[in-house]
């Protein structure tokens, strides 16, 4: 399932963008406002008949390549399919400017519904690639959960043991940790006691020196307001 996912997604990007971008160049499409839009509604109708197709192409899950077994039977798939291209046929010739198309003719028609085809064959090609390559391709949070099958006890328990032995070796060890630390850091941290007793150590010292200060009477005044008022009068 998920190689038919990643498969008909890369299919159906490569002729969007092709038609997309391109098809001004390889379908002689003119540079009028008229003709950007011809171009504009082949590349909306070719999207959806790749998805039609897919859905036939997508009836069963397995790598048999007989997609059509049992498709009589299944009335509800044909109505379903019906209905959809109904609906198409009729946003093609009658969306006018609630869609932002304009109809097609016969050849652009075929041209839509030919790429749109496109998907079978290429489905086929994706059920021949073995299940073990796709699955060794993909990254392992999408294969343990689109491509679960493909995951077996031993590559489970080699997963997980690469996963244990790449942390102890990226991890690195206390010591390492501990070193790592700025100047501000090592500035202030004092021995075992830690920032707080440094800071009640400052706060002592600053104590001391106010004592000093007030003993030894050298404070220097304090001016007040009369003062300066005297001051400025003489």
């Amino acid at each position: 399932m998920a190689k038919m996912i990643i498969g008909q997604a890369i299919c159906q990007l490569a002729i969007t963008f092709c038609l997309h971008f391109g098809g001004q160049t390889l379908l002689g499409y003119g540079t009028s406002p008229h003709e950007q839009e011809r171009l504009k509604t082949l590349v909306f109708n070719t999207f959806v008949w790749l998805q039609i197709f897919n859905e036939v192409n997508n009836r069963r899950l397995d790598n048999k390549i007989n997609i059509f077994e049992g498709i009589t039977r299944n009335w509800f798939f044909l109505g379903i399919n019906l209905i959809m291209i109904g609906g198409q046929v009729l946003i093609i010739f009658v969306g006018g400017e609630a869609f932002e198309v304009t109809p097609l003719d016969g050849k652009e028609w075929g041209l839509s519904i030919g790429l749109g085809a496109i998907s079978l064959p290429w489905g086929v090609l994706i059920r021949k690639c073995p299940d073990e390559w796709v699955a060794a391709c993909l990254p392992w949070f999408i294969r343990k959960r689109w491509a679960p099958e493909s995951i077996t006890p031993s590559k489970l328990e080699a997963h997980r043991r690469n996963t244990v032995e790449m942390e102890e070796g990226i991890r690195p060890p206390l010591r390492t940790l501990s070193t790592l630390r700025g100047d501000r850091a090592r500035q202030n941290i004092r021995g075992g006691s830690g920032l707080r007793a440094y800071m009640h150590e400052q706060k002592v010292k600053a104590k001391q020196v106010m004592k000093k200060t007030a003993g030894s009477g050298t404070a220097t005044p304090v001016k007040t307001v009369e003062s300066a008022s005297e001051q400025g009068k003489n």
